[in-house]
């Protein structure tokens, strides 16, 4: 892609309305400069370069700014209706915001322009897992396979919709197959462990979740599942181990804590299950699974009141709970609310007109309130019932609670149940976190092709941007060093300096930020065109591009403002942190479509060279090297540098870069962090310890997860 000239903008602010085809004139003012920005000169008329507009928006998708990428295929379909591509990265960026629907048929669009396009097979294969369209996805990866016969990612979608699908024994055919092919590929175990649960082969199972962490000991969901296991065949002594080493390596899935509480209210350590059951809440407070679990176990150990109040919370958050309702109807008999017990408890009837137990407690209770003839009702209706249940079973037929239309559920006296599970005679059963085999095609398909999302053992902090948007900052984390004295040249020139923040938990936008960002070009157009002496104006206009995605005019006008200041400070480190950016697309590019080939254990083996990172690469360090030497105290400059080289494994450059950083900065959290990890990578533990500890003093507390990882 050619950077953008002054044609594209700095002219184009200027240009007549009459030289624009009719259709474009009647946009709104926000789309107009939209669909300009990407003007092309073509003799005789003017049209979109729809190449370009297809390039920045996969940037935005790269970059996980996914309503914006949509804005930008919509405006290549407009022009180019025929093209598949536009459709099927949009499709992505519609999965990526769960429009599952929307992804299914934007990928159906592609094909019908494409038939031969794998990625949207791929792709549409995931979207009708989400939708529950088991069949279809299955045909989506057979076509798909026609194409490619070693993709594996379409073998492992294809296995998953077999097993939802309920076909077992072709989905063990095709995963016994891909791990034939690929004996170390973990997402295969993964798949062949859940099959093995679906077909109640706990053995089975376990022994595959154990291969998967010989593959890749750092995976927390192989761990989590195996423990899960250990739960179904009540090897709760076994769960808590695994269960130990998922919450280390992940603290943050609720899932995990909420197994680990029951696995511990079985080894009967109490205390450890509302420790488990609190953090849960902590982490999810809407967390309906938790409320009920620690209903029935307080329930157990008599503090009566308190599960009342987690199965009223349950209630309050999904009235239709009918075992929370049953269990409630319980405690409030228990407490000698005796009408509350009868209402919750003619409710249930009402629902399962043949659950037993619910007759003989109603009867309990209208006895107890007086109501000698409803009593003796419900009495012989369950003594009827009863009857009616001992007759069919001995006929070798089925008694359900709520009528012949009921599920066949499993009627086993097991001490746990699956959230799905809704047979109301195990309402006294807690509640098990299940796995999920479409949790693993999640964690599998490179559908993104983004090198930055696969799995690592552990990773550094990423680099510092400017922006005006960042997500909420964790609690008692300061910022390195004030951004007020490199301000200064932007003073009065009319940009909104108070909202301009340096940081690395950049915020996506939303539409209006967007559209904002939009006009906010098309005033810095309209300044630079009466006067391109501003450094500060290009500067400012080089921010909006780069929120909106679109690199390459936000280059050259950072090329512009450093060729008017040659010291601002600013420009030179946007430029070399677009520059990188640019640089990572661009190899995420060339890597996308070879993703379903790299090596089997795609848990953190990606990393850079400089070979790999190619002459553009010179320039970045360009830029970094040009700040040290105009803003030697600018902090962030020998941070980011110091993450590039941290990437490109040069780990002793890199540890000198931190050393810089941190001596400028004595409380840069992320920096510590970060010649933390690099002195691990480098086998140098204590050393990476001592930092890691600093890095958890100013407020980086994940850092004590990993301490604790590698202290051991």
């Amino acid at each position: 892609m050619k950077q953008g000239s002054d044609n594209d903008y700095g002219k184009g602010a200027g240009c007549s309305p009459s030289r624009l085809p009719v259709r474009l004139v009647r946009l709104s003012a926000v789309l107009l400069l939209c669909v300009l920005s990407f003007f092309a000169p073509v003799p005789g008329h003017a049209q979109i370069n729809t190449e370009r507009v297809m390039a920045i928006g996969r940037n935005a998708l790269y970059f996980n700014d996914y309503v914006l990428s949509i804005q930008y295929f919509n405006q290549v379909i407009r022009v180019k209706p025929w093209l598949a591509e536009p459709y099927m990265f949009r499709a992505i960026a519609k999965m990526s915001l769960e429009d599952y629907q929307g992804a299914e048929q934007d990928c159906s669009l592609a094909l019908e322009r494409n038939p031969f396009m794998i990625r949207a097979y791929l792709c549409r294969s995931y979207a009708r897992l989400n939708l529950k369209m088991f069949e279809g996805a299955i045909a989506d990866c057979e076509k798909g396979l026609e194409f490619d016969t070693e993709n594996r990612s379409l073998m492992l979608n294809r296995s998953i919709a077999l097993i939802y699908a309920k076909r077992y024994d072709e989905a063990r055919q095709d995963l016994d197959e891909l791990i034939r092919r690929s004996p170390r590929y973990l997402f295969g175990y993964m798949s062949r462990g859940q099959l093995c649960i679906e077909m109640n082969d706990t053995l089975g199972a376990a022994d595959d979740f154990s291969r998967a962490i010989s593959v890749d000991k750092y995976y927390a969901p192989a761990y989590a599942s195996r423990a899960y296991v250990s739960l179904l065949r009540e090897n709760y002594s076994d769960a808590v181990p695994d269960l130990n080493e998922a919450i280390r390596l992940d603290p943050d899935n609720e899932g995990y804590y909420v197994n680990r509480g029951i696995a511990r209210y079985y080894t009967k350590d109490y205390r450890g299950v509302l420790s488990d059951f609190e953090r849960v809440l902590q982490l999810n407070p809407a967390s309906v699974m938790t409320y009920y679990n620690r209903g029935l176990i307080l329930s157990e150990v008599g503090d009566w009141n308190k599960a009342l109040e987690d199965f009223d919370k349950v209630l309050s958050l999904d009235p239709d709970n009918d075992m929370a309702r049953y269990n409630r109807a319980l405690l409030r008999e228990q407490l000698g609310d005796l009408a509350g017990a009868e209402e919750d408890v003619t409710a249930i009837i009402g629902r399962y007109p043949r659950f037993i137990p619910a007759y003989y407690q109603r009867s309990d209770i209208r006895r107890r309130q007086g109501n000698l003839k409803g009593a003796d009702k419900d009495y012989f209706d369950a003594w009827d019932l009863d009857n009616q249940r001992r007759e069919i079973e001995a006929a070798g037929g089925r008694f359900t609670a709520g009528g012949e239309e009921d599920p066949d559920e499993d009627q086993g006296q097991g001490k746990t149940r699956t959230m799905s599970e809704k047979d109301i005679r195990k309402y006294n059963r807690v509640i098990v976190s299940e796995t999920d085999a479409e949790q693993t095609a999640r964690y599998a398909n490179p559908i993104r092709g983004r090198v930055q999302n696969f799995n690592v053992e552990v990773e550094p902090e990423p680099l510092f941007v400017l922006t005006y948007y960042e997500q909420s900052r964790p609690l008692g984390l300061r910022r390195a060093v004030s951004l007020s004295d490199w301000l200064k040249p932007l003073a009065g020139k009319g940009i909104p300096l108070d909202d301009l923040k340096i940081t690395n938990m950049e915020k996506t936008l939303d539409a209006g930020q967007v559209e904002s960002h939009f006009r906010s070009i098309d005033y810095y157009s309209k300044m630079i065109a009466e006067n391109q002496q501003q450094a500060a104006w290009f500067f400012a206009r080089a921010l909006d591009f780069s929120l909106v995605k679109d690199i390459d005019n936000a280059l050259s006008d950072l090329d512009k403002a450093l060729y008017l200041q040659p010291d601002f400070v600013l420009a030179c480190f946007e430029r070399a942190t677009l520059r990188f950016r640019q640089l990572l697309f661009r190899l995420s590019e060339q890597r996308e479509e070879s993703a379903a080939s790299m090596p089997d254990n795609l848990a953190g083996s990606l990393s850079f060279s400089e070979g790999t990172f190619g002459s553009d690469y010179v320039l970045v360090m360009q830029d970094y090297d040009r700040l040290a030497e105009i803003a030697p105290d600018f902090v962030y400059a020998w941070y980011n540098r110091g993450c590039i080289r941290c990437m490109q494994k040069d780990y002793r450059s890199a540890i000198e870069d931190y050393d810089k950083a941190v001596a400028i900065s004595p409380d840069f959290a992320e920096a510590w962090f970060n010649r933390g990890i690099t002195h691990i990578y480098l086998g140098e533990r204590e050393e990476g310890l001592r930092d890691l500890s600093r890095a958890g003093e100013l407020g980086m507390y994940k850092a004590y997860n990993i301490i604790k990882r590698f202290s051991e």
